[in-house]
């Protein structure tokens, strides 16, 4: 892996778990009495890799399927067959690169990746065809 691979991979480690921050804490950082400490932590088990890595092809699969929709309706259709959980949507939306809070519901994180894929492409067409 690349130095700047291994680099891309820890920061979105961090930003992973900067997600995860409570409001609270969130103030607390932005105050400036606080500031944030780094620490390592071996995974639960290695079972996760292994779905991390049958995963990562079924995403690539997704996110394309959903860059050939037409419309939102059938990207969330793609999305409630493909992705069961809310920890699917998850970690789909983590590799689309779609921002996702632990507290956002299963219909937040699923419109989040429709308007992040499929919405993005629609309003850019809307304003080529416009001009």
């Amino acid at each position: 892996m690349s130095g700047i691979n291994r680099l891309s991979l820890a920061f979105r480690e961090i930003q992973d778990a900067l997600r995860e921050l409570s409001d609270a804490d969130l103030d607390k950082l932005v105050s400036g009495d606080y500031q944030i400490s780094l620490k390592l932590v071996k995974r639960k088990s290695s079972i996760n890799n292994k779905h991390n890595t049958l995963s990562l092809n079924k995403f690539e699969s997704i996110l394309g399927l959903l860059e050939k929709c037409d419309s939102r309706e059938d990207g969330a259709e793609i999305l409630s067959k493909e992705l069961k959980n809310k920890i699917d949507f998850e970690m789909f939306a983590r590799y689309a690169e779609v921002a996702v809070m632990k507290s956002d519901k299963v219909d937040k994180i699923r419109d989040n990746i429709i308007e992040s894929t499929i919405g993005a492409k629609l309003r850019s067409v809307a304003i080529q065809n416009k001009g």
